[in-house]
């Protein structure tokens, strides 16, 4: 058996329930070139996605993620443009971003792509890439989730 044998939904099912931290993740992972392939997909199953970047390094990075996570998802109409909505995607992305808080973060670049997926009321937001030390070719992969359920304002009650 080869990795080629496994489909997405091997990947981001548990129990035979879709894992929302898991697509937000696979969001966050794929290659480039199947960005919109795969946020397409996502769609058409009844979920709303988007697929952003950031890149910089210490609190600049953090700012970044933050503020492009939710121009995106604000853009992307995977959230609606209110203060519980935005509440929510704050907490996700703080959430995701707990593995940058160590101290090589300070003094490192990264450049990190972000994937935020909603599924009625629950939304997950997640982190991966590479941080760095410039000029000394130190990289590390890092990634991080941050998945909250029940937060977001339903269509109706607005």
């Amino acid at each position: 058996m080869d990795l080629s044998d496994f489909t997405a939904e091997d990947f981001v099912t548990i129990n035979k329930d879709r894992a929302l931290g898991k697509m937000a993740t696979m969001l966050a992972m794929v290659k480039d070139k199947a960005d919109d392939k795969l946020v397409n997909t996502f769609m058409e199953e009844g979920y709303n996605a988007v697929i952003t970047r950031a890149g910089g390094k210490g609190e600049e990075l953090k700012n970044k993620v933050l503020r492009n996570a939710l121009g995106a998802a604000v853009k992307g109409n995977v959230i609606g443009d209110d203060i519980q909505n935005r509440r929510v995607l704050t907490r996700c992305v703080e959430r995701a971003l707990t593995g940058l808080n160590g101290p090589m973060s300070s003094i490192s670049g990264a450049g990190i792509k972000i994937g935020i997926v909603k599924h009625g009321v629950h939304l997950a937001v997640a982190i991966h890439g590479k941080i760095g030390i410039p000029g000394l070719e130190v990289d590390h992969e890092i990634s991080g989730l941050g998945v909250h359920y029940y937060g977001l304002r339903r269509e109706e009650d607005k």
